[in-house]
């Protein structure tokens, strides 16, 4: 029995923050693989580090750690059986993009990019190759952008970047899992702070308070609850959306 299956069948035994875990978990799983630690997994649910812990070892695992690894060997398990059913998600991505395309949050974040003195990107872990992505797409566009080192955190360049500048910022969560990188943004949040665009797959992000503009894009991975799914290509397709509203003002200005 796969460990998905277990939890449900012990959802009436656990105590009630056990079970926003484990309700959390069911839904999201792929998240539990993408964000790795039992902080995220408590923030991203709303309950304690401790509820998420001792779900795992109600499950017979001896930390957060072990399950994860099993939930994500079974997740990679199923792919094998149904890879050819990928694609259908991303065009079902395709078809949201599509809809934004030329949007009012596209527009916006078009004329601070233009105006810009120079351009930052951020992206932690694995978003912060969207980040290089939108840096080096920028810089090809003649534009003067660079990317971020994410292992320096965003504190690090708050004397840095200033309100000529515009910070990028690509997060799936938008800082909704508890000690998130993406806080860093308040150490920007002044009169003469840089302007903020944020790129998120998440609806109410914690992050969207800082930013001046905020594109909500759509998260593939959590459009199916068995398959583990990239949401990269989702951010790529996003900056040429983004490039070609820049390219669309500039013709027309």
């Amino acid at each position: 029995m796969s460990v998905t299956h277990t939890m449900k069948e012990l959802l009436p035994e656990l105590t009630r923050s056990e079970r926003k875990a484990a309700e959390y978990i069911i839904t999201h799983p792929i998240d539990v693989v993408r964000y790795s630690s039992s902080d995220a997994i408590a923030g991203l649910s709303g309950c304690s580090r401790s509820a998420v812990v001792r779900l795992a070892k109600r499950l017979g695992f001896k930390g957060f750690h072990e399950f994860k690894i099993q939930l994500a060997k079974e997740l990679n398990e199923y792919v094998s059986d149904s890879a050819t059913f990928i694609s259908d998600y991303y065009i079902k991505a395709l078809d949201k993009l599509k809809s934004m395309e030329k949007t009012p949050p596209f527009y916006a974040a078009s004329k601070l990019l233009k105006e810009a003195r120079h351009i930052y990107a951020y992206g932690y872990s694995h978003s912060y190759y969207s980040a290089q992505q939108f840096s080096f797409r920028m810089a090809r566009s003649g534009f003067d952008a660079e990317p971020l080192n994410y292992a320096l955190g965003l504190k690090d360049y708050a004397d840095i970047i200033g309100k000529n500048d515009v910070l990028v910022v690509f997060s799936i969560s938008g800082g909704a899992q508890k000690s998130s990188p993406v806080d860093g943004l308040r150490y920007f949040d002044y009169p003469e702070g840089p302007r903020i665009i944020l790129f998120t797959m998440t609806a109410n992000a914690p992050a969207e308070k800082y930013a001046h503009v905020t594109i909500h894009l759509p998260c593939v991975s959590r459009m199916t609850q068995d398959i583990i799914i990239d949401d990269a290509p989702v951010f790529f397709i996003a900056i040429e959306l983004l490039l070609e509203t820049m390219a669309e003002q500039a013709q027309s200005s």
